[in-house]
């Protein structure tokens, strides 16, 4: 059971949903002629029923720059088996076809193991520079260079999965987020199902929604079994909601509203609680 839930969790939530305060500043270099959006997302983490933990991101988007900050945290009777915490920021270019991350910190804390920080910098062409501490052990299962090029840090990764880029009318949610986190190469993916209508029990959103599924693809960087261990998780689904910010109405959010999957213990879902769009909570 342990195996799954960390699978999923790991997936849903580092790779596509990574509460936080709105940031007050714009990533280096911005425009501040520019209009200026804010999006705020929260979910509730579910097991079963059984709450376990809460994701959140806030970030800031001026001209052609970004700026993002996510947490993780595990809560209730999931910390019996696996206990972590993760905060993160990251900032970079964001254009119509691509988003190109400049520096991204991570803290990591996993039940009694040291805190770790992780860093990021990257370039044109990918990551420029790592760095870990405590360091990463002597690396068994090594990513190529050329494997880490035109990757993006897994918040960078969320900016890229809810700001529509290279989304279009006829493949509304289809996009991949090619993922490097310092120590393993990923994929994370989106594929168009459906059009639907939802109508959220807590009130968060009544409407028109695309039923998405997620595709988790790992790459590089992992041992022979968790492999194996990835590619027997089952399917994983996603609501999403197409929101257009009125300060600056060139930019539209694919924004997830609740994240599934159905597993022999029960449904995993991630469900979003919080959704602000220029500091006003979505109608």
């Amino acid at each position: 059971m342990r195996s799954i839930h960390c699978g999923i969790l790991g997936l849903a939530f580092s790779g596509l949903v990574l509460s936080s305060p709105a940031l007050a500043v714009g990533g280096e270099g911005a425009d501040n002629s520019a209009p200026s959006t804010t999006l705020e997302l929260s979910y509730d983490l579910y097991a079963g029923g059984i709450t376990l933990g809460k994701a959140g991101m806030s970030a800031r988007f001026q001209g052609s720059d970004y700026k993002a900050i996510s947490t993780l945290e595990t809560k209730g009777i999931v910390n019996a088996f696996w206990q972590s915490k993760i905060e993160a920021a990251s900032n970079g270019l964001l254009t119509p076809d691509r988003v190109q991350p400049a520096l991204y910190d991570s803290y990591s804390q996993n039940r009694n193991a040291e805190r770790r920080q992780v860093t990021l910098t990257f370039g044109p062409e990918g990551p420029k520079s790592l760095y870990s501490n405590p360091a990463y052990p002597e690396a068994r299962y090594p990513v190529p260079e050329n494997q880490q090029k035109r990757t993006l840090d897994p918040l960078s990764a969320v900016v890229f999965l809810t700001s529509a880029v290279t989304t279009s009318d006829a493949k509304p949610c289809d996009a991949v987020a090619p993922i490097f986190d310092g120590r393993r190469r990923y994929d994370v993916a989106l594929s168009y199902v459906k059009k639907t209508n939802v109508k959220m029990d807590n009130g968060l959103y009544s409407g028109p929604a695309l039923v998405c599924q997620v595709h988790y693809n790992q790459i590089a960087g992992y041992q022979q079994t968790l492999v194996q261990q990835g590619k027997k998780l089952p399917p994983i689904y996603a609501w999403v909601a197409d929101i257009q910010s009125k300060i600056d109405p060139s930019r539209h959010f694919k924004v997830p509203l609740r994240v599934w999957a159905e597993t022999e213990y029960g449904i995993i879902v991630a469900l979003a609680g919080q959704l602000k769009l220029d500091g006003k909570a979505l109608n």
